[in-house]
C-alpha cells in the first residue's frame, strides 16, 4: 500500500483527537488508501507538503508550518468539524504570500481523481531530486531564450549540474560498428559515430550523470556529431539533449522519469493551424521509439553520422516549457499520424504531429522557443499539475 506522510491539525477543543482521526480516515478511502499521519518533521523532506485540517481553527498552525517549509502545499478539507470553513481561510492567506497551494475538498466526487495527479506530480518532483545534469559545451549562440537560469532549478526540482568541457569528447576505439542501413554515411562515419557513442558514455560514467545536453555543432569542425550517441544513450536511460538547450533538457528528463522511456526532441519546422498538423524534425532520435531507421548525414553540415526514423504512431504529449525560471509551460496531447515526408530541406527524422483545435495557433501566438518534445503516452494532466506546483509562479 502506498504511503504518504500526512500533517493532521486539529484544535484541542473538538475532543479526542485520535478518535476523530481514525473516524476520518475510515470514512475517506482515498485517506486511507494513500496517506498516513506524520509528525512534521517528516513532512519536511518532502517536495509536496500533503496537510488535513481536521477541524476548525487550525488556520495559524497551518500558516507557522508554511511559514517554516515554504510551499508547495495541498491542503486537505472534508465537510465536518469546520474543516471547509478553516481550509478556505488558511488558502487563501498563502496564496496572498505567493506560497504554492492547492485546496483539495475530500466532498468533491471529483476529489479521488484529482488526489490521483497530485500523488504522481509529487512522485516525479521526488525522483527528480539530486539527478545530476552535465552541460558539455557552450549552449549554441542561437539558443537566445532556451537558457534558464540554473539557481533556480536546483531550487526548485533539486537538480545539480556540472559543466563539462566539449574538447573531453574525443571518438574512443570501439570492436563494433553501427549497423544498418546507409545513404551518405560510409565507414569512416560509422566509426566516427560510434566512436564517440563510447566517449559520452565514458564522460556519463566518470561524471555520474543522470542527464546531459551537449552543444554538438561545436564538433562539426572536428567532423564529428554525437546525433547517433544520442539516440543510442536515450534508450539506455540517460537524456541527452542538443545543441546545449537545458529548456528542452529538462522536458527530455521529465520524460525519463515519469514514463521509463524517452523523449523526442525536435524542431517544429512547419505548422498548418487549419489542419491542426505540426511537422517535427531532428536528426537525432530514440530508437526505440521508431520502427525503423536509416544513416544520413546531419542535415545542415552533410557531415557525420544522423539518424532518419520513422517515429511509431499513437498517442504523444507535445511538451515545451519556457521562461527563464521555466515558469511558462506548454502541454498539447495529440497523435503521431503514419506519414513518411521524405523531405530533403530539413532534418533527417521528420514526424507529423496531430493537434487538438486551436493548440498550434496558441504556439504561434505565444511561443516558447524552438525545441519541443514528444513523450509517448498522454500525460497533460500530470505534467500540467506538476508544473503548475512546482515551476510555475504562485
Amino acid at each position: 500500500m502506498t504511503s504518504i506522510p500526512v500533517l493532521v491539525l486539529g484544535s484541542p477543543l473538538h475532543g479526542d483527537r485520535a478518535r476523530l482521526v481514525k473516524e476520518i480516515f475510515s470514512h475517506w478511502e482515498v485517506l486511507a488508501r494513500e496517506f498516513r499521519p506524520a509528525p512534521a518533521d517528516e513532512i519536511h523532506g518532502e517536495p509536496l507538503k500533503f496537510v488535513l485540517l481536521l477541524t476548525g481553527g487550525t488556520e495559524h498552525e497551518l500558516l507557522r508550518f508554511a511559514d517554516e517549509l515554504g510551499g508547495p502545499f495541498v491542503v486537505l478539507s472534508h465537510p465536518g468539524h469546520n474543516s471547509l470553513p478553516a481550509a478556505l481561510e488558511a488558502v487563501a492567506a498563502l496564496t496572498e504570500r505567493r506560497t504554492r497551494v492547492e485546496l483539495l475538498h475530500l466532498g468533491d466526487r471529483e476529489a479521488p481523481v484529482r488526489l490521483g495527479l497530485l500523488v504522481r506530480a509529487a512522485a516525479l518532483a521526488r525522483d527528480l531530486r539530486g539527478k545530476r545534469v552535465g552541460i558539455i559545451g557552450k549552449p549554441s549562440p542561437w539558443l537566445v531564450v532556451s537558457l534558464p537560469e540554473l539557481p533556480a532549478l536546483e531550487e526548485k526540482l533539486g537538480l545539480s549540474f556540472t559543466e563539462i568541457s566539449l574538447e573531453r569528447v574525443e571518438p574512443l576505439p570501439v570492436d563494433e560498428l553501427p549497423a544498418g542501413e546507409r545513404v551518405e554515411p560510409g565507414e569512416e562515419e560509422l566509426l566516427m559515430g560510434a566512436g564517440v557513442y563510447a566517449a559520452l558514455r565514458e564522460i556519463v560514467a566518470e561524471e555520474n550523470l543522470d542527464a546531459f545536453t551537449i552543444a554538438c555543432f561545436g564538433l562539426l569542425p572536428r567532423r564529428m556529431t554525437a546525433c547517433w550517441a544520442l539516440a543510442r544513450l536515450a534508450c539506455e536511460g540517460v537524456p541527452a539533449g542538443c545543441e546545449g538547450d537545458i529548456a528542452s533538457l529538462i522536458a527530455l528528463l521529465i520524460a525519463q522519469v515519469l514514463t521509463g522511456g524517452p523523449g523526442f526532441l525536435a524542431n517544429p519546422a512547419d505548422i498548418d493551424p487549419e489542419r491542426e498538423r505540426m511537422v517535427l524534425a531532428h536528426c537525432t532520435v530514440p530508437l526505440s521509439l521508431v520502427e525503423g531507421y536509416r544513416f544520413r548525414s546531419h542535415f545542415e553540415s552533410g557531415l557525420g553520422l544522423s539518424v532518419a526514423g520513422v517515429l511509431a504512431e499513437g498517442p504523444y504529449t507535445l511538451v515545451r516549457l519556457g521562461g527563464r525560471r521555466l515558469e511558462r509551460g506548454f502541454f498539447v496531447e495529440g497523435s503521431v499520424l503514419p506519414e513518411e515526408m521524405g523531405r530533403e530541406d530539413l532534418c533527417r527524422t521528420q514526424v507529423v504531429f496531430k493537434a487538438p483545435k486551436g493548440a498550434l495557433r496558441k504556439l504561434l501566438r505565444e511561443p516558447m522557443g524552438n525545441h519541443h518534445v514528444l513523450i509517448p503516452g498522454h500525460h497533460r494532466a500530470v505534467l500540467e499539475t506538476f508544473h503548475a506546483l512546482f515551476l510555475a509562479e504562485p
